[in-house]
């Protein structure tokens, strides 16, 4: 859950490629995944040089969170299949 919070809060992640963290990162997309401590060191410069990319990071893994990880969503997903479970048992 820390790096859903931490992408939910806007901050640019960076993560090993370990467990449910590859679920929460899409390497480039929400966040960046590595495989060591000075690939990590590599990449969090490059978020402090290119501020841009950060910005893009942030955006996508709010966004990310927003669509995939919330309560909401798991509503509207429950609230979708009732309605598809409805209208099969109507036709029958």
């Amino acid at each position: 859950m820390t790096v859903t919070e931490a992408l939910w809060k806007g901050v640019p992640i960076v993560a090993t490629k370990v467990g449910g963290i590859t679920l929460q990162v899409i390497d480039g997309v929400t966040g960046l995944l590595v495989d060591d401590v000075e690939e990590a060191a590599d990449k969090a410069t490059l978020l402090l040089r290119k501020r841009w990319l950060a910005r893009r990071l942030e955006h996508n893994g709010m966004e990310h969170v927003r669509r995939n990880f919330l309560v909401t969503k798991d509503l509207k997903d429950y609230l979708r299949l009732h309605i598809e479970l409805a209208g099969v048992q109507n036709s029958a």
